[in-house]
């Protein structure tokens, strides 16, 4: 073990000066080979770290932005949807096409962010898995755009089973307003 004023490897700091003679040839070089005046190679690098960070910082308030989205379409949506509880809206295609364009609104902002959602996603598993038994399920239809009068008779069915059963349209809101606290 080496103790405090024993040389490592046969040499002692203490006993020599360091040189930065090479060093400094180096950097001359350099300042030579892009063809700046001597000495501005320090602030050439030191412009370049400033650059790179200035860029960071506007991508990461650029992606700041992205989680907006998807909160403005995902309140959106949980509003459009919630007016099925109170009014039996299964067979008004205006309806139908507003639910299913905010649907879309939050499945393209989804693939626009670079941020995790993960109960976001849980929310739309809970939509594309509802109703359990089924040929296809509530997502799919609002993922094909019904509306524009024409509304598929079992996605007008799975509406009319949610306004009447109002506990599901709560449980499926419940997971809609999870995800947005966990965005917030």
């Amino acid at each position: 073990m080496n103790n405090y004023g024993h040389s490592v490897h046969n040499y002692h700091h203490l006993h020599e000066n360091i040189r930065t003679e090479k060093a400094q040839e180096e950097k001359n070089q350099q300042e030579i080979d892009l063809g700046l005046p001597a000495g501005k190679f320090n602030l050439l690098i030191l412009s370049y770290l400033t650059a790179e960070t200035l860029l960071e910082s506007i991508r990461s308030t650029e992606s700041l932005k992205t989680p907006q989205k998807v909160i403005d379409s995902l309140k959106e949506f949980l509003t459009i949807f919630k007016q099925l509880e109170a009014t039996d809206l299964s067979a008004d295609w205006r309806f139908s096409e507003k639910l299913s364009r905010a649907w879309l609104k939050i499945k393209l902002s989804i693939e626009e962010s670079s941020f995790p959602t993960g109960t976001l996603n849980e929310m739309i598993e809970a939509f594309d898995h509802f109703p359990e038994k089924g040929d296809h399920s509530l997502g799919y239809y609002l993922s094909l755009h019904a509306g524009e009068q024409w509304i598929p008779f079992p996605f007008m069915e799975i509406l009319r089973n949610l306004h009447e059963n109002k506990n599901e349209i709560q449980k499926l809101v419940r997971q809609g307003e999870l995800a947005l606290r966990a965005l917030s």
